[in-house]
């Protein structure tokens, strides 16, 4: 068995299997580039790049990203460990090779770990959440506090695990819905907006941040003239409010949310245009960042994101209206932000003194 183990560790470690994985992997970007334009670059790259398998006929397993790259990474370490010349002469091509499989674990722990996501924030007004750009939830609130927040896809038909006073059974969910008139003549009571509008799915858009995902659901034991069935969706102008047993309940569909561990302000936003036009030319947003008992002022530029506590704050767009101005910030959680600098300056290093090295030994 260890003998087996040993042999097909060496097989794995020999270069040939390293320059056997490029021309599917070339393929592959070149397909997955390609389809972006029909599917949308969301959903390419979770097809082409990230999974493991792209199932052909639905019975066929065609190894994409994560395979392909993870038997790069696997081979490329072992070959490092087991086939390096571990000697001075050659210890720059050593550093180098250390550089590239530490820019491929930070690739991994960035595909695996990074979560993007923005702010709307307008000016005066604060928030320690940010809002996902794809995942949708439901919100159950009770007396304004969160009491449930379940992701749209574990959104089942007849789902009725919730402990609330009241029962609320899932009829239908969509992705992306069509908003169509309310029959006429139904012999279920249908209550706030369903009242006359329903939800019907439709084919979803390229960029799944452009969908209207919504859910149609039951409510019932609470009382004749409130149980019956209503619709949610996504930017619903207004939610659905239920008093039972004294306590107020809102349910409200909208994006997934992250807490982040700290608050930010925004004080300013600063918009500055070309001369004699009202294209902008550059934006920025003053805010505060207040964490525990700490606040200090920071400026977020177009070019100058802020960072702090594993976050990066960028300047993505603004909303104005005669009322306010609103600044959107992309927001991108990525563990793995430092392993790039850290790969590249390894693999410089590495270069330099193979070149030092070699330098003197032609001397």
């Amino acid at each position: 068995m260890i003998t087996m183990i040993f042999k097909i560790i060496h097989r794995l470690s020999r270069a040939d299997i390293i320059f056997y994985l490029m021309p599917p992997l070339m393929v592959l970007l070149v397909v997955g580039t390609v389809a972006q334009k029909d599917m949308g670059l969301y959903a390419a790259q979770h097809m082409f790049f990230s999974s493991f398998f792209l199932w052909l006929g639905g019975v066929i397993p065609i190894p994409v990203g994560y395979s392909i790259m993870g038997a790069l990474t696997v081979c490329l370490t072992l070959k490092f460990i087991f086939h390096s010349s571990w000697e001075w002469t050659k210890s720059g091509i050593i550093l180098s090779h250390l550089g590239a499989l530490i820019l491929l674990g930070g690739g991994w722990i960035t595909a695996l770990n990074a979560k993007e996501g923005y702010i709307a924030l307008p000016e005066g007004q604060s928030t320690s959440y940010v809002y996902d750009y794809h995942q949708r939830s439901l919100f159950i609130f009770e007396d304004e506090l969160l009491r449930y927040e379940i992701p749209a896809q574990h959104l089942k038909t007849g789902m009725q695990n919730l402990t609330l006073p009241f029962t609320l059974d899932i009829l239908e969910n969509c992705t992306n819905c069509a908003i169509t008139n309310a029959p006429t003549e139904t012999n279920t009571p249908r209550r706030a907006m369903a009242a006359f509008m329903q939800l019907s799915t439709k084919p979803s858009e390229k960029e799944p941040e452009n969908n209207l995902t919504g859910t149609t659901f039951m409510l019932g034991n609470i009382d004749p003239e409130t149980d019956g069935l209503y619709i949610a969706f996504e930017n619903m102008p207004k939610p659905i409010t239920l008093d039972v047993n004294g306590k107020n309940y809102k349910i409200i569909m909208g994006r997934a949310q992250r807490l982040l561990p700290f608050t930010i302000t925004l004080e300013d936003f600063i918009r500055t245009t070309y001369p004699g036009t009202n294209k902008p030319s550059a934006y920025s947003s003053d805010v505060i960042i207040s964490d525990g008992d700490q606040t200090w002022p920071v400026r977020i530029e177009m070019n100058k994101p802020l960072r702090y506590k594993g976050y990066t704050f960028y300047q993505s767009s603004f909303e104005q209206t005669p009322e306010i101005e609103t600044t959107i910030l992309s927001v991108v959680e990525n563990k793995g932000r430092l392993f790039p600098y850290i790969g590249t300056i390894t693999i410089t290093l590495g270069l330099l003194l193979h070149l030092l090295l070699m330098t003197r030994r032609r001397r």
